[in-house]
């Protein structure tokens, strides 16, 4: 006996009032800002580790390495984000989650993490 699979999408047009409308730009840029700030601190400690692997340094000597886990992120985020967006009140939190959380699969896929799910 088989099995017929039906896969159907749907597009839809977003027509919103302007003040909606500016609402929406805020929280996707809100979302690219985190993303931005997250993965500058993240190729920065990945560079930086490396070069300092390169001068012969190990172990303890070395820079300490960022968690790219969500969690991590979130943590550094919510430390950091009073003084790198003063303006992170007018937002979702959950908007800048989600550039966190695409940081977080874009780093665990071009280091080939164990899991992008941790």
């Amino acid at each position: 006996m088989s099995t017929t699979v039906v896969v159907r999408a749907y597009r839809y047009a977003l027509d919103p009032p302007p003040g909606q409308a500016r609402n929406l730009e805020r929280h996707a840029g809100a979302a690219r800002f985190a993303f931005n700030w997250a993965l500058a601190r993240v190729k920065a400690n990945i560079g930086q580790r490396e070069a300092e692997r390169s001068y012969g340094l190990d172990g303890d000597e070395l820079t300490p390495a960022l968690g790219w886990t969500l969690p991590a992120l979130r943590r550094a985020w919510n430390a950091a984000k009073g003084e790198v967006a003063p303006w992170w009140g007018e937002c979702s939190k959950e908007a800048f989650n989600t550039g966190l959380e695409v940081v977080k699969f874009s780093v665990c896929a071009t280091r080939r993490c164990k899991s992008v799910w941790r």
